[in-house]
């Protein structure tokens, strides 16, 4: 269960670019972010193990994805920032959550900054620019200028499962 949920934690990170279809070299190239249908074959399973595993909080995120793009388009108030949650190619068999700031949304095309990932010793120090599909969106966070949070509802349930692990059992 803990390699699970350590898995699953994995996935909430953010973002990169969906027009490469290769898996990015070490020295730095761009990472892709990663849908189902596009993902190689040697992805699919897990990408589908992840998502079974989530299916209440990942149906609420892309149900609610909509409201939360057409707020973004009309303008968020100064200091707001909307971070979408997404799943990036480690590997040709891996992948990583990665997170982005939303710059633009037009149509179903997202450009956003890729945020380097703490965890990650190989991300680099400054947001890369991307742009990728709606369709690779696992999670969204609306971060407002005071503090309050919307959404995140895929990294809540990870948190509100690693501390249920974390209970001493009787």
């Amino acid at each position: 269960m803990k390699s699970t949920l350590a898995f699953l934690l994995l996935l909430l990170v953010g973002t990169a670019l969906l027009s490469a279809q290769q898996v990015p070299a070490q020295d730095g190239a761009a990472p892709v972010v990663l849908t189902t249908a596009m993902a190689p074959a040697g992805l699919r399973a897990a990408l589908a193990r992840t998502q079974t595993a989530l299916v209440d909080p990942l149906r609420e995120a892309l149900r609610t994805l909509p409201v939360v793009k057409k707020r973004f388009q009309a303008g968020l108030p100064e200091g707001d920032q909307l971070l979408l949650s997404v799943r990036v190619m480690a590997t040709d068999t891996s992948f990583r959550p990665a997170s982005a700031r939303v710059l633009g949304w037009r149509g179903t095309s997202i450009q956003a900054l890729l945020l380097p990932s703490p965890a990650d010793g190989a991300a680099p120090a400054e947001p890369l620019p991307v742009s990728f599909s709606e369709m690779a969106v696992v999670d969204w966070t609306l971060l407002r200028a005071s503090g309050r949070e919307e959404g995140n509802y895929v990294g809540r349930h990870l948190d509100t499962a690693r501390q249920l692990e974390r209970l001493p059992l009787r």
